[in-house]
């Protein structure tokens, strides 16, 4: 039974990327011939969030955290990411520049956890920081967003959520700065 009860974290991670590949197909089968209702597609995206919600939540707490699960979610955040970013820009719902801007988050996200856990010789993987872990979810729910703002038609929704890009992005640019100067203060401690 405990064996089972560890292995429902990382089930419900891996769940997740399964769903990215049916979010993108179910936004395809819309977009490239009509023939797929926003219920199916609010559905699959809610299953998305909520087992992202759920996975860490649950395995912290049965205290069965650890390296593995902590990057499989990662990955499975940036897949569904990435799937879902390049299904809509493909369509010409979404603006490249904002996937562009998702990648280099990602990467800074890496090499400043990476800087920081070895300057503060922490045993957490990942260095998290409460604005980049707004923006983070702000990447998450940016698709589901775009797919409502469609099937709404209303161009002041359309307007709301491109403009809302341009938020986060300042945004995430701050959490940026923050994270690299704490990487320049840790490292000017230890000169």
């Amino acid at each position: 039974m405990n064996r089972v009860i560890k292995i429902i974290p990382n089930s419900l991670t891996l769940f997740r990327i399964i769903m990215a590949f049916v979010f993108m197909y179910f936004i395809i089968m819309h977009f490239q011939y009509s023939n797929m209702e926003i219920q199916g597609i609010i559905i699959v995206f809610l299953a998305i969030c909520f087992s992202d919600l759920l996975d860490g939540k649950i395995a912290r707490k049965m205290e069965v955290t650890s390296e593995i699960g902590a990057k499989l979610d990662v990955v499975a955040d940036l897949l569904y990411i990435v799937t879902s970013y390049i299904t809509l820009i493909v369509f010409k719902i979404m603006p490249i520049w904002f996937l562009l801007f998702v990648f280099f988050k990602f990467f800074e996200f890496i090499i400043t956890s990476k800087l920081i856990r070895g300057l503060n010789n922490s045993d957490n993987f990942f260095i998290f920081d409460p604005i980049g872990r707004v923006v983070s979810a702000i990447f998450f729910i940016i698709p589901g967003m775009f797919c409502v703002s469609i099937f709404v038609d209303a161009y002041i929704i359309k307007r709301f959520v491109n403009y809302f890009l341009y938020v986060v992005m300042v945004f995430g640019f701050f959490s940026s700065y923050l994270r690299i100067k704490n990487v320049y203060m840790l490292i000017k401690k230890r000169i």
